[in-house]
């Protein structure tokens, strides 16, 4: 099949489009569009049939796309006067209406723009007008500006007065008190019609090329925010030296901003540190112009703003885009809008890397091509654009009405590109640490599971039965009521046979209960059955996965190698265990790569992780067609080439295509900048404990060399197993397994060594995919007449495609 059907076919998963049903909202003009959970909010507009504007509220069920005109409860405040062009921001369950432009009984044309505030709260599904104290840094009325939210506080930018003149300011709102608290110049012509402003939120990565201006402390940078960057620096461990960073001197360890950032994505920084918004612009769209400022602290008076533009970067560029709309997702910025061109009518969408400021393009193949696509908003949960308009409309004269249509609905995946909600923390550094010491402490241990290999470790089955519902079930079969009298010692367990080696002489002396001859008592109680569970998976399976019950997260080196992510995204999906399915998805994004690409494709399909497996199927797709392309090279017989040369001809461009312009051609789209992911500055720390390396690098190249070879496990087979509890089951316990009569153990000391007893096999797949998968396993090819091709030849594909797939493995992230 030719790749081009092969990305067409791919789009069509990515984008799909569906038609909405119930009381649809009308084509309306410059009416707000709001996602929250599962609902989409449409309020206002201008109608396009009668041109009289409207405040009527509609509410779309993402879940049954059912629309539905929402009338207020008889205890709602009234609803804000009609308007268009006004913004609606989330604040804490309830949407927050400012300005817009309305209705006026005092100017001739009958119309005024408007400052007040309104606020629909999404529990009750009512209106509150809300009263705004006065002060002096109350906003003048304006229409088409921009609005965004941080640290409980309501920023609204530019925007135009009623002469369609830009406003050139920024007026913050605080949201507790209810009160203009500070107004700022802003020498920019900024506007719904060009422009967006986006709040990042917590944890998200700062560009990296501003590392220089911002570690020596720049204007807004206090000693007090220097001073918290150090201290979590060096809570956290990150390999940074405290006097290093109050120095500010911290060109090793990275920025003091950019160091606030775990390094999987998760917050380091202080509650105190404000959330930047990013402010892009473009204009001149026969000759477009892109601006990109990065407004650090907007709610502190010494706020700056930092000028971006000339960091941006990428193989292609967004085109100037009319009434764009803006979104964070993970590191990424989301950018869509309406694209007009004498050659092209289309809805593009774009991302930018916030870390490499790189811009790419999300492919969504034909969809946007073809009808009226209007209005994009985010739908986080599911890491989906929604994309409002109708199929069988035209662009170009919805446009020039300036018409939005919500007659059908486009979702985008944006996971598929690596793009997509980062796991959340979910508690401290510390208390992680706390939790492996648990695990290794034989002390607390009251169970034991059992591997493939018939290892033994030692377990808490209260912590287990906390996290593991499952293992919770188990427990409930494995307790029976016991009768008993009142003075029976509830601590004193039944012991197994299996367990009489590990008690001790002198704990030997005490009497087994005969339970049995006790039925005829009023008073029971409960004892476990059995003490061991027998868990038929690998030994470093097992333990990456108890690993994860006692931390809640993914942080050892050990539970960072391709195979043992790929068996816990499985344990995950067959669990149900959300949170570990949700990391484990993420840390497979980063270590996408050339080598890692055919394991991960079949893992995701086996766990329903589609987006996943349709990104690593791109990859596989793309090294498919530079393997071809280096095979047409190398079977060019060398006397065409020298007979060309000495002719004075050249090789056709073709011939000499890079990787880059093969993985974007195939629609995997990436950075070649050395500086991809900011994050790795402090991968690289020295490891501080054999056992357990909070530090350790799970995404060094390194480290995923050294399991290229390791395609997926048993997976048919490893979906229909079923850990057991074992009854009086003797387990025979190798000298080496880490255990002995003490109950404790230590995991895998060598997390980058395959683990003992790890099935081997390679994978089903159509021919033109094992082509991919067999370099990527460095099998030997052949050439034309059959034979082998020399080793040489073999090692120098094989290093060029590692260096290959090592350079673009974060490429997306």
């Amino acid at each position: 099949m030719p790749t081009t059907m092969q990305m067409q076919s791919i789009s069509g998963i990515i984008t799909q489009v569906r038609v909405t049903s119930g009381e649809v909202p009308p084509p309306l003009v410059g009416a707000s569009v709001t996602v929250v959970g599962d609902k989409v909010f449409v309020f206002a507009g201008r109608l396009v049939s009668s041109r009289k504007m409207t405040n009527h509220m509609h509410v779309l069920d993402i879940n049954s796309l059912v629309w539905t005109r929402h009338i207020p409860p008889p205890d709602s405040d009234k609803p804000p006067k009609p308007r268009y062009f006004h913004s609606a921001s989330v604040f804490e369950n309830s949407i927050v209406m400012f300005g817009g432009m309305g209705y006026s009984r005092v100017s001739a044309d009958g119309l005024c723009v408007l400052d007040d505030i309104s606020v629909f709260d999404i529990e009750t599904m009512s209106w509150r007008r809300q009263e705004i104290k006065p002060s002096l840094f109350a906003p003048r009325p304006r229409y088409a500006h921009l609005s965004s939210i941080t640290e409980n506080k309501l920023i609204i930018v530019g925007g135009q007065d009623m002469n369609n003149n830009y406003l050139g300011e920024i007026n913050i709102l605080d949201l507790k008190s209810w009160e203009w608290v500070q107004v700022k110049n802003l020498d920019k012509h900024v506007g719904a019609y060009r422009s967006i402003a986006i709040t990042t939120p917590p944890g998200t990565r700062l560009p990296v090329m501003l590392k220089d201006n911002i570690s020596n402390g720049g204007p807004d940078a206090s000693f007090d925010m220097m001073e918290q960057a150090a201290a979590a620096a060096a809570a956290a461990g990150g390999g940074m030296d405290p006097k290093d960073v109050m120095s500010g001197n911290a060109a090793a360890g990275g920025n003091h901003r950019a160091s606030l950032v775990r390094q999987y994505g998760e917050l380091l920084q202080s509650s105190q540190e404000p959330n930047p918004i990013y402010l892009y612009t473009n204009y001149n769209f026969a000759d477009v112009k892109r601006e990109l400022q990065l407004i650090f602290s907007p709610t502190s008076p010494s706020s700056t703003i930092e000028d971006c533009s000339s960091f941006m970067t990428g193989s292609v560029m967004p085109p100037g885009l009319r009434f764009p709309t803006g979104h964070t997702l993970g590191h990424h910025l989301i950018l869509a809008g309406t694209y007009l061109s004498p050659q092209s009518h289309a809805y593009t969408i774009w991302s930018l890397n916030l870390g490499t400021l790189t811009w790419s393009r999300i492919e969504t193949g034909t969809v946007f091509g073809s009808g009226s696509w209007n209005k994009g908003v985010l739908h986080e949960d599911t890491n989906r654009l929604l994309v409002f308009g109708h199929q069988s409309r035209n662009l170009l004269e919805d446009y020039n009405h300036r018409q939005v249509n919500f007659d059908h609905l486009a979702t985008v995946d944006l996971e598929a590109f690596g793009v997509y909600k980062l796991p959340k923390t979910t508690c401290s550094s510390l208390a992680q640490e706390m939790g492996l010491s648990l695990l290794n402490e034989p002390a607390v241990s009251d169970f034991r599971i059992i591997t493939r290999e018939n290892q033994s470790i030692s377990v808490n089955s209260a912590v287990l039965c906390q996290r593991w519902p499952y293992f919770a079930d188990l427990m409930k079969l494995n307790r029976e009521a016991v009768q008993g009298k009142a003075s029976v010692d509830p601590s004193i367990q039944h012991i197994d046979e299996e367990d009489e080696d590990l008690v001790d002489d002198n704990e030997s002396t005490i009497p087994k209960r005969d339970l049995s001859s006790q039925h005829n008592n009023n008073n029971t109680r409960t004892v476990i059955k059995s003490h061991s569970m027998v868990f038929p998976y690998p030994y470093a399976v097992v333990v990456a996965l108890l690993q994860f019950i006692y931390t809640d997260n993914l942080l050892t080196a050990q539970q960072y190698q391709p195979h043992v992510l790929s068996q816990l995204l499985l344990l995950a999906d067959m669990y149900n265990l959300s949170r570990l399915r949700e990391l484990t998805a993420h840390a497979l994004h980063q270590m996408l790569n050339m080598s890692t690409a055919p394991l991960i494709f079949e893992t995701a399909a086996l766990s329903h992780k589609t987006s996943l497996q349709i990104r690593a199927l791109k990859m596989m797709i793309a090294a498919k067609k530079m393997i071809q392309q280096q095979q047409l090279r190398s079977n060019t017989p060398l006397q065409q080439r020298s007979g060309s040369a000495a002719s004075g001809g050249l090789e056709q461009p073709s011939l000499q295509a890079s990787p880059t312009s093969s993985l974007s051609s195939s629609g995997f789209h990436s950075s070649s900048s050395p500086a991809m992911s900011p994050q790795r500055q402090h991968f690289n720390s020295p490891p501080q404990h054999p056992l357990y390396d909070l530090r350790a690098s799970p995404f060094d190249n390194n480290n995923n060399n050294n399991n290229s070879n390791a395609t997926s496990p048993t997976l048919s087979a490893y979906r229909t197993r079923t850990p057991s509890i074992t009854s009086r089951h003797t387990v025979a316990r190798p000298s080496v397994s880490g255990f002995s009569t003490t109950r404790s153990y230590s995991p895998p000391s060598t997390p980058r060594q395959t683990p003992m007893g790890l099935p081997q096999h390679s994978m089903a797949m159509d021919s033109d995919v094992n082509s991919v998968i067999g370099v990527a396993l460095d099998q030997p090819s052949t050439n034309n007449n059959g034979t082998t091709k020399s080793k040489e030849k073999t090692k120098k594909k094989k290093n060029f495609l590692e260096a290959f797939g090592s350079k673009f493995s974060m490429s997306s992230q």
